[in-house]
């Protein structure tokens, strides 16, 4: 049944989420286009021809921040369609919307640079026109040609006309549309919530927290869209569209409506509006929790009124993957395949599950055509409904469970008893060691060092004869390299693993308190961007830490290596920053403990076979809580040329010290030139300073690799890299952004860029 949503309830929904600067006296001549020369200031709105939608200025009634958006005329209340500048937020007082002399879209007020709106697509002509169209569509025309329009660049609400899909397919880098949730009801920032669809099926609609997978909702079938929630208006009417550059789908109006969309609310909650007569119609879908059940009393799951299954159903193991008709909830937080189990056989719904030792308990959804469908590797277990069956052959499969539970409590009880008296072994000999500076025995975990925070840790301890045999007795013609802390060794284990090695040298100053660090911070720490600590060895003198072994060594032996540089091509190079900055969010997020690197460089990021990036050396690291992001520090650690200047001056680090070490590597990877490097004839122009210098004039294009030059990819990226590049590096380490700030602009072209400000250590 359809819910009808009068005006009155929108005003009860969005009552307190913004305010409209408008005139009480409205232009008496509402135009749809402006051109060069023309402002839209506050009191000042663009109505598109037929009435339908206004664009104007609206404020966060919270924040006080001013947005230029797009709203629906005629609804009571106006809740933004669509928002030029989401991130960058305008001063109530002169904030006007313009074209340029240059025929670019600008918003911009008194104090900050004139924001861009429609980066990525410039124009180069004057010759401009921007237009509002009863679709909601705001398009930008040059000499008669549309070259921007804003339904290539949503925010939260996916309009008839607007497309969720991939483009540039064929490129170094394909580029996801889709929705982006607003950061609360009130602000329209980047939330956490994004729709669009899947890119191994483009014909599937999923959403995610964050860039965490969290469900499907629906698939384009042959009959028409197949939506996961019980009830929708009638049906999505999608059409597709598939080319060897592109394939998405595009929303198109319910039949028996004026007009219908859709929209990702902050909660994660997707809502679907029908607009007829005058009467707005809402449908608001809550996703399903972790069990797979709905939330807040909604239907969730189509087909899914009774939880009663029948007494008996049974799972037959399939080999092959799951059908991509199939839609999948990923339930990351089961970690044990019986609860996997019991949890789809109690959901009627749930048609087949699979458990992954990588990615937990997936349930799926469809017919039971769908799970025959079945292609490639895996294994996956679909429902069997079970006929009736004699009570005694439930008894004997009582029975037989019960031996074999058991059998295997015994057997469990027994491998758990034996771990644990081994580890209580191995902390005891690791805990009490020689200090190879003094005569004596300390307990190298009971510290008031504050570069140390943690207890004792449950690694693999090696012995040093068994290091000696890996490495040859360390030869220097196993030696990978030397830091700080020590040389490092290329080892292989008896099994054949084969392994790195890194050595306490005696001459290392810092070497133990850099080895309790290192132990302490990243043997509680997995991420596929972080190299991983496999074990260590404490025995007499020595401090041995052992790692996985990384075939391609460092980031700067490929990019400041002229004979190497040509092997890292763009598609790699932007691969590798991404991965840094992945392995750098969770640092920053998403670890059990919050990190800051402090000493990120290219040499401690290391490249696996595959060319994926890990980053390496914790031993400079330091741990913080969540109000602890900032410190002080009298001892200033690290390697200069990668330092931001608020620690190399005044010892302060936090979060955006590391972003700036960070935006140094983006830009080293992207010029293949250290940051120690000068430029210009007089050579006057650090990394930075040539990278500022070339960025301000247009031609970023030159700050590329001489080996890139002649990649369209790359030069067609080089300027939206360099700005990221730059918007790291800045000299306040408030105009930085944070990590997940840079992952969203990094993988979001239709991120409108903000204009980075002088960076730091320009002479």
């Amino acid at each position: 049944m359809v819910l009808i949503v009068l005006a009155r309830t929108m005003s009860m929904r969005y009552g307190a989420c913004f305010l409209l600067l408008l005139s009480s006296a409205w232009l008496s001549n509402a135009e749809d286009t402006i051109r060069p020369g023309t402002v839209v200031k506050e009191n000042d709105t663009l109505v598109s021809a037929g009435g339908v939608f206004e664009l104007g200025f609206f404020q966060d009634a919270v924040s006080g921040h001013v947005f230029v958006g797009i709203w629906f005329k005629n609804l009571a209340k106006k809740k933004p369609v669509w928002v030029a500048n989401r991130d960058n937020p305008l001063e109530h007082l002169y904030a006007n919307f313009q074209i340029r002399d240059d025929g670019n879209l600008i918003a911009t007020d008194r104090k900050q640079a004139p924001m861009l709106v429609n980066y990525g697509r410039l124009a180069t002509s004057s010759n401009t026109s921007a237009t509002l169209l009863d679709s909601g569509n705001l398009i930008l025309k040059q000499e008669g040609v549309i070259i921007w329009q804003s339904f290539d660049f949503p925010t939260d609400t996916l309009l008839p006309g607007m497309r969720l899909g991939w483009f540039r397919l064929q490129g170094a880098q394909p580029r996801r549309q889709g929705l982006l949730s607003w950061l609360s009801p009130q602000n329209p920032s980047r939330g956490t919530f994004s729709v669009g669809t899947t890119y191994k099926d483009s014909r599937k609609v999923a959403v995610w927290n964050r860039d965490v997978s969290h469900m499907d909702v629906g698939r384009l079938e042959s009959d028409g869209f197949r939506f996961i929630f019980k009830k929708s208006f009638s049906s999505f009417n999608l059409s597709y569209t598939y080319t060897l550059q592109e394939s998405y789908l595009t929303l198109n109006t319910v039949d028996g409506y004026d007009m219908s969309w859709l929209v990702i609310a902050s909660t994660g909650q997707l809502d679907e509006y029908a607009l007829q007569g005058g009467s707005l119609s809402l449908m608001r879908h809550d996703l399903c929790d972790a069990s797979g059940k709905e939330v807040n009393a909604t239907v969730c799951l189509e087909d899914a009124a009774s939880r009663d299954c029948p007494d008996g159903d049974a799972f037959v193991a399939v080999n092959g993957s799951v059908a991509s008709s199939m839609l999948a909830l990923n339930v990351s937080i089961i970690d044990d395949f019986d609860d996997c189990e019991l949890t789809c056989r109690t959901n009627c719904s749930c048609m087949a599950f699979a458990f992954r030792d990588d990615s937990g308990c997936w349930l799926y959804y469809g017919s039971r055509s769908d799970a025959d469908r079945h292609s490639g590797n895996g294994v996956f277990h679909v429902r069997s409904i079970a006929a009736s069956q004699k009570q005694g052959g439930k008894r004997r499969r009582l029975a037989v469970i019960i031996l074999v539970s058991s059998i295997t409590l015994g057997i469990l009880a027994t491998v758990v008893l034996w771990c644990f008296k081994r580890r209580h072994k191995c902390i005891f000999a690791a805990n009490k060691v020689t200090d190879p500076k003094a005569a004596t025995t300390i307990d190298i975990w009971k510290t008031n060092d504050v570069e140390f925070i943690g207890e004792g840790h449950n690694l693999t301890c090696f012995c040093v004869d068994t290091l000696e045999n890996a490495t040859d007795s360390f030869n220097a013609e196993n030696k990978l390299g030397e830091g700080g802390f020590g040389p490092v060794y290329k080892g292989k284990l008896p099994s054949g693993q084969e392994i790195a090695v890194k050595r306490l040298s005696k001459r290392s100053v810092q070497g133990a308190k850099e080895f309790r660090n290192e132990v302490a911070v990243i043997s509680r720490l997995q991420h596929r961007n972080l190299v991983k600590l496999l074990g260590c060895c404490i025995q007499g003198e020595e401090y041995i830490l052992v790692y996985e072994y990384m075939i391609n060594r460092s980031l700067d032996s490929f990019i400041f290596d002229e004979s190497k540089q040509s092997l890292v091509d763009w598609k790699t190079r932007v691969q590798i920053i991404e991965g840094i900055a992945q392995g750098m969010l969770y640092l920053h997020k998403y670890s059990r403990l919050r990190i800051i690197h402090r000493d990120l460089k290219a040499s401690n990021i290391l490249l696996d076979g595959g060319m994926n990036p890990k980053i390496s050396d914790f031993g400079m690291a330091r741990i913080y809580g969540e109000n602890g992001a900032r410190a002080k520090t009298t001892k200033i650690a690290g390697t200069y040329g990668y330092m931001s200047p608020e620690y190399a001056m005044d010892g302060n680090f936090s979060e955006k010290s590391d972003v700036f070490s960070f935006g140094i590597i983006v830009l080293e990877i992207i010029s293949g030139k250290r940051n120690i490097s000068f430029f210009e004839a007089d050579h006057s122009l650090n990394l930075l300073g040539y990278a500022w210098m070339l960025w301000k004039e247009g031609r970023s294009k030159e700050f590329l690799d001489a080996t890139l030059q002649a990649d369209s990819c790359a030069a067609g990226e080089a300027e939206k890299y360099v700005r990221l590049g730059l918007l790291c590096v800045q000299e306040r380490a408030a105009d930085r952004p944070d990590m997940p700030g840079f992952v969203a602009m990094a993988g979001n072209d239709a991120a409108a860029l903000p204009l980075p400000k002088q960076p730091a250590f320009l002479s």
